[in-house]
């Protein structure tokens, strides 16, 4: 996954840049270059939401406790990605959540994707061959 493109994320990845037990190389490349202005990322609004739920999940299992998780949204806040609304697409998640097989979570992400023709980066290996 080339790290100098445009491109949507999903939650996966952001978790991953956050938490340190899960960083990768790929996603500290991407994160680093959207630092430097050398890609735009897109998500859907839900982003934020599945983030959060990420992150309560983390402090259930003892990986971060509160105020890293504070800390967290605090940087995810910071980095201002584009969070697009996507109201008056139910339709076409719902139809591209039957199609694939996807939860409508992940559906909204490929949606997205699709409509700014570009590419959708995520660890979820079923997503990644999208």
């Amino acid at each position: 996954m080339a790290a100098n493109i445009d491109s949507v994320v999903d939650a996966s990845i952001v978790l991953a840049w956050l938490l340190p037990d899960e960083r990768e190389e790929m996603v500290n490349r991407i994160f680093a270059a959207y630092r430097q202005k050398k890609n735009h990322i897109y998500a859907p609004k839900l982003l934020v939401y599945e983030l959060i739920n990420g992150l309560k999940s983390a402090i259930l299992r003892k990986r971060i406790d509160w105020l890293k998780a504070k800390r967290a949204i605090d940087v995810f806040l910071q980095m201002k990605f584009e969070l697009i609304d996507q109201s008056g697409e139910e339709k076409t998640i719902l139809q591209m959540a039957n199609k694939l097989n996807l939860s409508v979570y992940d559906a909204s992400y490929v949606v997205l994707a699709k409509k700014l023709k570009v590419k959708l980066l995520s660890l979820d290996k079923k997503l990644q061959r999208l």
